[in-house]
């Protein structure tokens, strides 16, 4: 919101795409643009100003209240809207798909920046659970619904509208978008300049190997917060810096509580040892399970949220003490096999962090013993 104040009022002809503007467009396209943007394969446009007073009018967000991150999207959108930055920048071809049948949300929308230069922004995990079931799929499968749609989205985006293309996304967005460029041939992948990946999830193993993904590593441009945990799971190949944040622990993924000055964000030397941590508990955690044992646990997961008929965060936390008697009554009726990997794989999460806990604090006083040691010669 700083940064809009500070340098809304230069044009991008003026003043070229930086990585603040590439967080800020990635977030845009959190916002419900269905029937508002024109979508896949239209040649149509609508500058952004015009979008934002039609979604103040037409769309309801009540429902976003009380989930933090997602209820300051809509603000941005209107505040960027009165900017000569972001105000007259084209929207077009906006797509939303959420099936919890085949475990898929994927939103995405292009920008025209300038006659030259179009932005792609890949919605990151809304608040369906889908999105989030989809999310963990990304442990044990190479690719997810969402993956092949933002590769099918970006090649049709490249091919029929003209100029170069930057591919941005916060979290699930972030992945998608390095995913996606990855993946297009070399034309494709000629015409695309910039990576922005904001405390993206990493990818698959097996992922990282491939030719694609190496071919575009110079690209691609990577930032976490402090303590970041979404940003550090599974693997990336890639380098990446941390920036200043405020906010505890997972908190830092939203990126409103990101630290910025002029055009740039504020960076600091390294994650905190909050962040290693967990990502060491939980990176632990996951090396010891197989694939079909992830696949067993995010199965038996989402089959105890499922029946609470909830298809969203938001649902479960406005009707929680239904939700939570409906869960206790599907683990009651859970079959053996799956009640026993549910269980069996939650006992590991907490061993895992019990034992980087322990570590830490022996770290701590091993630390505090040197440095008095250390004190103690220099007098």
């Amino acid at each position: 919101m700083d940064y809009l104040d500070w340098r809304g009022d230069l044009s991008f002809e003026r003043d070229p795409l930086n990585e603040v503007d590439s967080l800020i467009l990635s977030l845009i396209s959190y916002n419900d643009f269905e029937g508002i943007v024109p979508g896949v394969g239209s040649k149509d446009t609508i500058i952004l100003r015009e979008a934002a007073t039609i979604f103040k009018r037409e769309k309801d967000i009540s429902h976003l209240e009380d989930i933090p991150f997602l209820n300051e999207i809509p603000g941005l959108l209107h505040k960027a809207a009165e900017t000569v930055r972001f105000g007259t920048i084209k929207l077009t071809w906006f797509v939303n798909q959420v099936d919890p049948e085949s475990t898929k949300q994927f939103a995405a929308v292009t920008m025209k920046l300038t006659g030259k230069l179009n932005f792609i922004s890949f919605r990151g995990t809304d608040d369906t659970l889908a999105g989030w079931k989809e999310d963990l799929q990304m442990s044990f499968m190479e690719e997810v619904q969402s993956q092949k749609e933002a590769v099918s989205y970006t090649e049709r985006a490249i091919m029929s509208i003209g100029g170069d293309f930057v591919l941005g996304g916060h979290s699930k967005g972030g992945n998608l978008a390095i995913y996606a460029a990855s993946s297009m041939n070399e034309l494709n992948k000629a015409r695309i300049e910039e990576i922005y990946n904001n405390d993206g999830p990493g990818f698959h193993s097996d992922v990282i190997q491939r030719e694609g993904y190496r071919s575009i590593t110079d690209r691609v441009h990577s930032f976490l917060p402090e303590s970041s945990i979404v940003g550090m799971l599974l693997e990336h190949g890639t380098e990446y810096e941390v920036v200043k944040s405020t906010g505890l622990a997972i908190t830092q993924h939203n990126p409103f509580i990101w630290q910025v000055i002029g055009n740039e964000f504020i960076l600091v030397d390294s994650l905190s040892k909050e962040s290693l941590n967990i990502n060491t508990a939980i990176r632990s955690w996951v090396t010891q399970l197989s694939h079909d044992e992830r696949r067993e646990f995010v199965d038996a997961l989402f089959k105890v949220l499922s029946v609470t008929g909830a298809t969203s965060l938001a649902e479960l936390n406005n009707e929680k003490f239904g939700a939570a008697d409906a869960m206790i009554k599907a683990l009651k009726t859970m079959d053996s096999t799956s009640k026993g990997h549910l269980k069996d794989t939650i006992d590991l999460l907490f061993d895992e962090a019990r034992k980087v806990i322990k570590k830490s604090i022996a770290d701590d006083i091993d630390s505090f013993i040197t440095r008095r040691k250390r004190k103690k010669l220099k007098e």
